[in-house]
């Protein structure tokens, strides 16, 4: 016994010693962040926020309230947005954001340096040249469990660069949730691909678009999720929802889907893209289409 007792007061002096490090973060002050993914045909709002120090105390708002918000056009000053709630600004006067239209936001609030962002492009309504869904097929990535295959055509428009998104959610009555997708035409362990990327779904560019035509091969698992109680009764249906995203939009979820990466970790931190000068966010456009499939009524 007298020996463990030696042996603990020799290891006392030799343990590891806690010492505060003390280290200057760099911090500019507070500056706006404007966030808007926002969808032709839509009415125009943009939402205006405020970053915060990285440490001590902050006090959290629910958005800057005091702002002046001017929306711009290729042309010139179009209106003033007026606050609605939460730092949400919208048009007073009911305008719409305009497919092909052509739009910038500046913000001045008290305290902030002026803020605003690039003329962005209205994309055009995607076209989807056709639709194949319901060859049954097993799954690649969960072998036995039961799938269809899913077969889109995208119209592109060779005279110009594009870039869509596609997204595929799956409902049974009022509830819904996302669908396992995996590839039909390429390698399970194939993670590198030019022409797509997963990012809420996925999104392309028309770089391997083959006379005009872009087509997405994907299966699509359709066994009941086990860890939702569903109304097993209801409607059972598949949307997919197909977006023409603008350029700022697809490089904004390029940054999101490199940052996503499992050794991100390991990695130099980078900073998100942005098309804000004098702040931060995003301000980017998009249309929407959708079809819907019936599994099962």
């Amino acid at each position: 016994m007298k020996q463990l007792i030696i042996l603990l007061v020799l290891l006392v002096p030799f343990g590891c010693k806690e010492r505060a490090v003390r280290l200057q973060l760099p911090y500019e002050g507070d500056k706006l962040v404007l966030f808007g993914h926002v969808r032709a045909g839509d009415t125009v709002r943009i939402e205006v926020q405020k970053t915060y120090p990285p440490t001590g105390i902050s006090t959290y708002i629910d958005g800057i309230a005091d702002a002046t918000v001017k929306l711009f056009d290729e042309h010139g000053f179009l209106e003033t947005l007026g606050h609605m709630s939460k730092g949400i600004y919208a048009s007073s006067s009911g305008r719409k954001w305009q497919q092909g239209g052509k739009y910038r936001i500046e913000v001045e609030a008290p305290g902030f340096p002026l803020t605003s962002t690039d003329l962005e492009t209205m994309p055009a309504v995607p076209v989807v040249a056709s639709y194949e869904f319901g060859r049954l097929l097993d799954s690649k990535l969960n072998p036995g469990i039961p799938s269809k295959e899913l077969i889109l055509n995208i119209q592109d428009n060779i005279s110009e660069e594009n870039y869509y998104m596609v997204d595929i959610r799956r409902s049974i009555g009022k509830d819904t949730f996302g669908v396992t997708v995996f590839d039909i035409d390429k390698p399970i362990d194939d993670f590198e691909d030019p022409c797509q990327f997963s990012y809420r779904g996925f999104v392309v560019n028309d770089l391997c678009s083959s006379n005009g035509i872009i087509t997405l091969k994907k299966g699509l698992e359709i066994n009941h999720p086990s860890y939702l109680d569903l109304d097993l009764t209801a409607q059972d249906r598949i949307t997919v929802l197909i977006r023409q995203i603008s350029k700022s939009y697809y490089e904004f979820c390029k940054t999101y889907y490199d940052e996503s990466e499992l050794m991100v970790a390991f990695k130099t931190p980078y900073p998100r893209y942005t098309n804000v000068t004098g702040g931060y966010g995003i301000f980017t456009g998009y249309y929407e289409i959708g079809k819907e499939f019936i599994l099962s009524e």
